[in-house]
């Protein structure tokens, strides 16, 4: 079996819905990634300004993510009875007010509840794009994701690099408020005057719907509520919590842990951006790897994210800062591919807005948890050496539980394949 698939129905889905995959960059280029990586370089900000800790001053993540796991769940539910342009215009339009609010940010309680309202945003922009790839991609919806999710990458690139300059120009406060220009511009006009057909809730691959009668079935929370009852579905959550707790601690600190280094603000834009270059490859190596590995795959990349928690502790020497950048990178790119490939490979397109909502709402919750505790952590022991310790041995029981786990629709939709391919190659030749 190859472990990278670039076949005829790759190419075919990709020729057909294009457009598609370009909306879904946008959104999440000019949409997510404006609030999602410059919220670090604002810790430093309101920490010199206000004089908070860093527990104070970090646990915005952490009501960021809070309010993203209702908005998951929200969007999620929605998305199963309706299209996903009003979805992204309401969430990218809140992102877009978020960044704007911290003009007037005056005190701890405001900077928590703007921190909820970019929760309400990015999470569910993430579920819509997600649910509109899926649903428009079969046979390569791993690969397509993974294009879809370069416009978080080129974003991590130039977002660091950009507010870091709008802060040493402008101050924290204007820098952020500019940095919503893009939502304003760009990702909600694409959404009201070019929204793509093939997005509109597109038909499924007729050869899958043999698989289950996945497609098929009708939306509904009983459904959902049944396969709650299953191992699997417990297996792959904690699995997922495990995995976005960890990343998005480090994603919250990072600015935090390499300016102890001494770097300059500069320096320590130029580290992240490149975790933001080396992440554009990652990106679809990955989502191609995840479709044809699925969770063996998964459980693999999982490991990456132990090895870069064990780096943290050498950053001051070049090479190992180099492999760190990249390591955290793939860790990081397996993360936002975990939910959408791995929900499909397990129960199919079931309810699927509804499952991908549920999931994420999980991500969030671990995306809130895992920045809290680093903090709290450093607050209780002056470095960040426990937590780093502790992020190194959580990965490695999230890739033991998703080895285990038995990915049914993607396991069935392959043998249904092989079947079809072998009575082609056995059907007689006509004269």
């Amino acid at each position: 079996m190859s472990l990278f698939r670039f076949d005829a129905a790759f190419r075919d889905e990709f020729r057909t819905n294009w457009p598609v995959l370009l909306l879904g960059f946008s959104c999440l280029f000019f949409g997510f990634s404006a609030p999602a990586f410059a919220l670090p370089f604002l810790f430093t900000e309101v920490i010199k300004e206000f004089g908070w800790t860093r527990e104070q001053a970090t646990l915005i993540a952490s009501t960021k993510y809070l309010a993203g796991a209702v908005s998951a769940l929200l969007v999620g539910r929605f998305l199963d009875i309706t299209g996903v342009r009003t979805a992204l215009l309401a969430t990218l339009g809140l992102g877009g007010l978020a960044l704007l609010s911290l003009l007037w940010v005056p005190n701890l309680t405001a900077y928590y509840i703007i921190g909820m309202v970019m929760g309400l945003a990015g999470p569910g922009a993430m579920v819509a794009v997600k649910v509109m790839t899926s649903r428009t991609f079969h046979a390569s919806q791993g690969t397509a994701t993974g294009i879809v999710l370069l416009g978080t990458s080129l974003g991590s690139i130039i977002v660091p690099l950009a507010i870091s300059y709008l802060i040493a120009a402008f101050g924290w406060r204007m820098g952020f408020a500019a940095l919503s220009a893009g939502i304003w511009l760009v990702a909600l006009p694409m959404l009201l005057f070019f929204f793509p057909l093939a997005a509109r809730r597109p038909p499924p691959d007729p050869a899958e719907l043999k698989v289950d009668g996945a497609i098929e079935a009708k939306p509904g929370l009983g459904q959902v509520f049944e396969l709650a009852k299953g191992k699997s579905f417990w297996i792959l959550g904690v699995t997922l919590f495990i995995g976005a707790m960890v990343d998005q601690a480090f994603i919250q600190h990072q600015v935090l842990i390499l300016s102890d280094l001494n770097m300059s603000r500069e320096m320590v834009a130029l580290a992240i951006s490149a975790m933001g270059v080396v992440g554009i490859v990652f990106r679809i190596l990955l989502g191609n790897l995840l479709d044809s590995t699925s969770n063996k795959g998964l459980s693999a990349l999982y490991t990456l994210l132990t090895a870069a928690s064990l780096l943290a502790f050498y950053l001051v020497n070049p090479f190992l800062l180099m492999s760190f950048v990249v390591l955290r990178a793939a860790g990081h790119a397996a993360i936002l591919l975990d939910v959408n490939v791995m929900t499909k490979h397990t129960f199919g397109l079931k309810n699927f807005g509804t499952m991908i909502g549920v999931y994420t709402a999980i991500v969030s919750v671990g995306f809130a948890t895992g920045p809290w505790v680093m903090g709290r952590l450093f607050d209780m022991y002056g470095n960040y050496h426990i937590a780093f310790l502790i992020f190194a041995i959580l990965p490695l029981v999230g890739a033991v539980l998703i080895w285990n786990l038995k990915p049914t629709y993607w396991l069935a939709a392959k043998a249904e394949k092989a079947a079809l391919a072998a009575k082609t190659e056995s059907a007689p030749v006509l004269p």
